[in-house]
């Protein structure tokens, strides 16, 4: 019996699960957790080979921050889309505009060099340049407006689950092209922690479907399925242009794959 094999019949101990979702918490964002228990290590950098299995988990830690601005504000009288700017540049905050500058580094490299070897070269390069400042800024005025409609359509409560269900199928698309498509370059983020196994991905899907679930409470079951299907769809384009550009992904890439994957889920909920 293989090793997934043998995981794929058993549920992850607790403590690993919780150990995992703080290493997670610290690596994808600014939030400072402390210490859980003698299980957990501040030191002990995410192995993303099993740890990726509970993403969707340290996802919700994640966005509870826009979360709570969504709802909490919304029982003000400020107007939704000054609440949704202000959701938004929480979460951009809370991950330290993590993923932001992956977008930002991928549409430099791949619209502003003509081999896989120049598009690196300015992937890794920390300025921005003007297709990166487009992308940033289309991508933030979206998210926002999506937002802006979700408050007005669903209330705070709706828009908050609907920002979580956004930003886990963000999540979910990032690591299944982490697993499918091969790195561009040995070294990256993408490789120095490990590449998801199986497994990994298999608990990850599961574990997606309980912020997803949340949000039929405002959505419908239609409107959530269309809204995955879109954001994965969009993520898996992404993975198409990333092997056809660089011929594999980077750490940058992923950070991309969650933006658009969050961003496409919100497109997908309001085709219907």
């Amino acid at each position: 019996m293989s090793d997934d094999q043998y995981h794929l019949d058993s549920v992850p101990p607790t403590h690993s699960i919780l150990a995992e979702i703080a290493e997670l918490v610290r690596f994808f964002s600014r939030i400072p957790l402390p210490k859980l228990g003698k299980w957990d290590s501040l030191e002990k950098l995410p192995d993303f080979s099993t740890s990726t299995r509970s993403i969707a988990l340290a996802g919700i830690i994640i966005s509870l921050p826009s979360m709570l601005v969504l709802f909490i504000l919304s029982l003000g009288s400020l107007p939704g889309p000054v609440i949704a700017l202000l959701a938004v540049a929480t979460a951009a905050a809370v991950q330290g505009c993590l993923h932001e500058d992956g977008m930002a580094d991928v549409v430099d490299g791949f619209f502003g060099g003509h081999t896989a070897e120049r598009r690196l070269e300015i992937m890794k390069d920390s300025r921005i340049g003007a297709f990166g400042t487009v992308a940033l800024v289309l991508s933030l005025s979206l998210r926002w407006l999506l937002l802006s409609v979700l408050l007005e359509v669903f209330g705070g409560a709706g828009a908050a689950l609907g920002f979580l269900a956004a930003e886990t199928t963000g999540r979910l698309g990032m690591v299944w092209i982490w697993h499918k498509i091969p790195a561009a370059y040995q070294g990256g983020l993408s490789t120095r922690f490990g590449v998801p196994k199986n497994i990994a991905v298999y608990w990850a899907t599961l574990f997606a479907l309980l912020p997803l679930a949340l949000c039929l409470f405002y959505l419908s079951f239609g409107q959530v399925v269309m809204g995955v299907l879109v954001g994965l769809l969009l993520v898996w384009v992404l993975a198409r242009l990333s092997r056809a550009k660089i011929k594999g992904i980077t750490g940058d890439v992923l950070g991309a794959a969650q933006q658009i994957g969050s961003i496409g889920f919100l497109l997908g909920a309001f085709i219907l």
